[in-house]
C-alpha cells in the first residue's frame, strides 16, 4: 500500500479519536443548545464569535473559569494557532473568513465545580461584486424632525482589538454606489465614530448605512463591516418617563445591603437612550462591581409602544454617612430628560424584641414575686411591720389591757391535753411575753380561783385585742370536750359574731372536720389554722423529764411557726390614733 495513503488513514483515525474524546468530555457539561443569535459574515472580512454563556451570566464575574472552542463539524479543539484565527478571552475571532468557515462552533466553559456548553452558528453570505452593502442589514429607526442617531453594531470589537478606525458610508439610491460620509452641520460622529448623530432628521435620511471598521490585533490587520437599514418615523415620540425611583425614601438598617432599580419608559421605536446613569453626591457611581456602591449594566426591553430601560444601583453595605443623601438616576435622550431621586433613611428601631424581653422579664418577676410572697408571706409582712411601724396605729389608749386571750382545753385527763395545757401556760408566755413583749390573759393562770368561767370570759374578752384558741381532736370529739367548748358562751358568741379576731392553734391533726362546732368550722374554712402537728415537720413532739417525774410529751415550735403566731398577733404601731391627733389639733 502506498505510504501516503497509510499516512492519510492514520491522520484520519487520530482525528476521529481526538474528536470522540473531546465530544465525550463536552457531553458531561450543562447543554444550552444553540445560541439564538447567528453571526453573519462575508468572505475576506473578520467575524467575531462571543461565548454567550460568559457574556450573559453574571456568575462568571466572581468565579474563575476557562473557555475552550471546538469545531462542531470536525470535533477539533480550536487553539488559536490555526491560520486566520485567534482566541481572545472568551471570544473566537476569524480574520479573513471564507465559505469553508461556515458552520457550528462549540463553546465549553469550565469552572472549578461545573461545566457548560453552547453552540454558536456562523453564517457566511456571498457578496455581489461591487455591492455597497452587506446582504443582511439590521433595522434602526429615527424620528423625523428630531436629533437622533444610528449606532454601529461593531462595539464588541472595541474592547478586543489593539487599535481601530471607523468610516461611515451611505448607499446612493440612483447610482447604487457608496458615498463616504463626512462630519458637517447635520452629521456628527461620536463615541470613537461608533455613533452617527443626525441634527433634525428628515425622511431623506432613510436608507442603507454601512459602518466599516479597520482594526489591528496582534500585528494582523483586518476589516469588518455592518449594514444598517434606517427608517424614519414621522411621528415625534414623547419624552422619557421615569417610573423608579419616585423621589421616595427607603428605610434600612446600618450594615444592610440595598439594591435599587432605575426604570425608564421611552415611547416610540427610534434609537433609545443617550445616557442612563446613577449619581451620588454629585458624582457618577462606579461601574466596578467590587466597589461598595456601584451600578450595574443597562438592560433594555422593546415592547409594542416603546422601550423599557433599567439600571440597578447596589449598595453592598450601608454606612451612617449614606443616610439622608440623594441617589439620583438621570435619563437623557434627544427627546428630553427625566430624573428620579431616592434617599436612605435609618430604619425604625425594632422594639418588638426588647418589648418581648421586657414583658417576659416582668411576667417572670411577677410570677416569682407571687411564688415568693405565697411562700414567705408571713416573714415579709413581719419585716414590713418592723421597718414601717409608723404606718400602724399605736395600741395605747384603745381601752384594751391584753394583746390576746388564750383559751385551751382543760381537765381532759389525757396526756395530750396535759401537753397542750403545759404549752399554753409555760411555752406560749415564754415566747410571746418574754421575747416579743405581748401581754396575754390565760384562763387558769390569770383568773381568780373559784371564779365562774362565763363571768371571766364576759369581762375579760372586752379587754383583749385577740383570741388564741388551742384545740385538739379529743377536746372536741367527746362529750366532755364539747361541754368545755359550749361552757364558754363568750367564746361561742365571739366566733359567731366575729367581734374579736381569733387565731386558731390546731394541736392535733383532724381527719374528720365534722367534729368541729359549726362556728369553729366556718372560721377555720375562712382563715385557716396554725397547725401544731407533724405535717411538713414544722412542729415536733419531744419527750422530756423534769425533776424525776414521769416523762411528759410537750410541743416545740420552729422559728417559722412562731413567726406565723406573731403574724396573727396585733401590731403595736407608732402612729397616733385618730382621736389623739384630733386632740392635738384642738390644742
Amino acid at each position: 500500500m502506498d505510504l501516503g495513503v497509510i499516512a492519510l488513514l492514520t491522520s484520519a483515525w487520530v482525528l476521529s479519536v481526538c474528536a470522540a474524546s473531546q465530544n465525550e468530555t463536552a457531553d458531561i457539561c450543562v447543554d444550552y443548545g444553540e445560541a439564538f443569535e447567528r453571526v453573519f459574515a462575508i468572505p475576506d472580512e473578520a467575524a467575531l464569535l462571543n461565548c454567550e454563556i460568559v457574556k450573559v451570566s453574571p456568575q462568571f464575574r466572581r468565579i474563575p473559569y476557562n473557555v475552550t472552542w471546538f469545531d462542531k463539524g470536525t470535533g477539533l479543539e480550536l487553539t488559536g494557532d490555526q491560520k486566520h484565527m485567534v482566541l481572545h478571552g472568551s471570544s473566537l475571532l476569524f480574520f479573513n473568513i471564507n465559505m469553508e468557515h461556515q458552520g457550528h462552533y462549540l463553546c465549553v466553559v469550565r469552572t472549578p465545580e461545573k461545566c457548560y456548553k453552547q453552540v454558536k452558528v456562523l453564517v457566511v453570505d456571498e457578496m455581489a461584486p461591487g455591492a455597497c452593502r452587506r446582504p443582511r442589514a439590521a433595522v434602526q429607526r429615527m424620528n423625523s424632525d428630531t436629533n437622533d442617531d444610528l449606532r454601529c453594531p461593531l462595539r464588541d470589537y472595541v474592547d478586543l482589538v489593539d487599535s481601530f478606525s471607523i468610516d461611515w458610508y451611505k448607499l446612493h439610491v440612483l447610482c447604487q454606489g457608496c458615498q463616504l460620509l463626512h462630519q458637517d452641520s447635520r452629521l456628527q460622529f461620536t463615541e470613537d465614530n461608533l455613533v452617527l448623530r443626525f441634527h433634525r432628521a428628515t425622511p431623506k435620511d432613510a436608507g442603507f448605512y454601512t459602518c466599516r471598521m479597520t482594526f489591528n490585533l496582534t500585528g494582523v490587520t483586518s476589516v469588518v463591516t455592518e449594514t444598517i437599514e434606517c427608517e424614519i418615523i414621522e411621528k415625534i415620540e414623547g419624552s422619557p418617563k421615569m417610573l423608579e425611583p419616585a423621589d421616595d425614601g427607603v428605610k434600612v438598617a446600618p450594615g444592610s445591603a440595598v439594591n435599587k432599580t432605575c426604570r425608564v419608559f421611552l415611547p416610540g421605536n427610534g434609537i433609545r437612550m443617550t445616557s442612563l446613569n446613577w449619581d451620588f453626591n454629585g458624582e457618577s457611581v462606579s461601574k466596578n462591581s467590587f466597589e461598595r456602591i456601584h451600578q450595574g449594566p443597562i438592560s433594555e426591553l422593546q415592547v409594542s409602544k416603546g422601550w423599557w430601560v433599567e439600571r440597578s444601583l447596589v449598595v453592598s453595605q450601608v454606612l451612617s454617612e449614606d443616610f439622608h443623601q440623594n441617589f439620583t438616576c438621570s435619563a437623557i435622550t434627544h427627546r428630553g430628560c427625566a430624573y428620579g431621586n431616592y434617599t436612605l433613611q435609618p430604619a425604625d428601631p425594632d422594639l418588638l424584641l426588647p418589648i418581648g424581653l421586657l414583658a417576659s422579664m416582668m411576667t417572670l418577676l411577677f410570677i416569682m414575686g407571687v411564688l415568693l410572697y405565697r411562700e414567705f408571706k408571713v416573714e415579709l409582712v413581719l419585716l414590713f411591720r418592723t421597718l414601717f411601724l409608723f404606718f400602724y396605729e399605736s395600741t395605747d389608749g384603745d381601752g384594751k389591757l391584753y394583746d390576746a386571750y388564750v383559751v385551751y382545753p382543760r381537765g381532759q385527763g389525757d396526756t395530750l391535753s396535759e401537753a397542750v395545757e403545759a404549752f399554753a401556760i409555760k411555752t406560749l408566755p415564754q415566747v410571746l411575753e418574754e421575747r416579743y413583749g405581748y401581754r396575754l390573759f390565760i384562763l387558769g393562770r390569770d383568773s381568780l380561783p373559784g371564779q365562774a368561767i362565763a363571768d371571766v370570759m364576759e369581762e375579760t374578752m372586752n379587754l383583749c385585742r385577740r383570741m388564741v384558741l388551742l384545740y385538739t381532736r379529743s377536746s372536741l370529739s367527746n362529750a366532755d370536750g364539747l361541754s368545755w367548748f359550749e361552757q364558754q358562751t363568750g367564746l361561742h358568741r365571739t366566733l359567731l359574731e366575729e367581734t374579736l379576731s381569733v387565731m386558731l392553734l390546731e394541736m392535733e391533726q383532724l381527719s374528720d372536720l365534722s367534729i368541729l362546732p359549726e362556728s369553729l368550722r366556718l372560721l377555720r374554712d375562712k382563715q385557716g389554722a396554725v397547725q401544731a402537728w407533724q405535717k411538713k415537720r414544722r412542729w415536733g413532739c419531744t419527750t422530756t423529764a423534769e425533776d424525776g417525774n414521769v416523762p411528759l410529751t410537750s410541743f416545740s415550735l420552729s422559728a417559722r411557726s412562731w413567726n406565723k403566731v406573731c403574724y396573727y398577733m396585733p401590731v403595736r404601731g407608732k402612729a397616733k390614733r385618730p382621736f389623739k391627733r384630733k386632740l392635738l389639733l384642738d390644742l
